[in-house]
């Protein structure tokens, strides 16, 4: 019974340990009142992936598969860049809709009809790790800008989302894409309401 609450003890910790934190940096979100459709752009610039830059990282990857097996790492590159478009910016679309839809609020990367978007920069990746009898969750940080459409330079309000956890539920995510995609899905779930916390539509 000890070691049974010693376990229950220790994940509820893990969880605890990797809880988002949401951060109005500067502005507010006054102009959105009454918008249906809001703007979203994706950026990476300065990422950092674990201690690395996302190029060292990267290198590092393709020469530990290349030595493996010769080859094997030179399309490496191109699934790391896929999972943005594949897992990750998906995920942030889908979940912010699904929360939202209550609201009647739709996000779109169709940015030409709107006046008003989000940048998600994303500025670290900690991919985690799966190998069946041990796992790490994947985690995220990110500053998302408010901006008119028409003058995306001026930032109207700047949050920032720490330490979002991504992992399925019963452990199939072997896949990093996968992996760091249910961290944006977390990223944008908990914005989304926190958003809708606010009455800020």
């Amino acid at each position: 019974m000890k070691n049974v609450l010693f376990l229950i003890l220790i994940v509820s910790f893990a969880f605890s340990s990797q809880a988002q934190k949401i951060k109005l940096q500067d502005g507010n979100l006054k102009f959105l009142k009454g918008v249906k459709d809001l703007g979203v752009e994706f950026t990476y610039e300065d990422l950092t992936v674990g201690k690395l830059t996302e190029e060292q990282y990267i290198a590092n990857k393709v020469e530990d598969a290349n030595d493996h097996e010769p080859g094997s790492g030179d399309n490496w590159p191109d699934l790391w860049y896929g999972d943005r478009p594949d897992h990750y910016e998906p995920k942030f679309i889908e979940l912010f809709n699904i929360i939202m839809l209550e609201e009647g609020v739709t996000l779109t990367e169709s940015v030409e009809s709107v006046n008003y978007k989000m940048i998600v920069k994303t500025i670290f990746i900690e991919p985690g790790f799966n190998v069946g009898i041990m796992r790490k969750s994947a985690l995220i940080n990110l500053i998302i800008d408010f901006v008119a459409t028409d003058d995306p330079t001026t930032i109207l309000a700047t949050f920032t989302i720490d330490k979002s956890p991504g992992g399925t539920p019963f452990g199939y995510d072997y896949d990093s894409g996968i992996r760091v995609g249910e961290a944006y899905a977390k990223a944008s779930k908990y914005f989304a309401k926190y958003l809708l916390k606010k009455n800020v539509f």
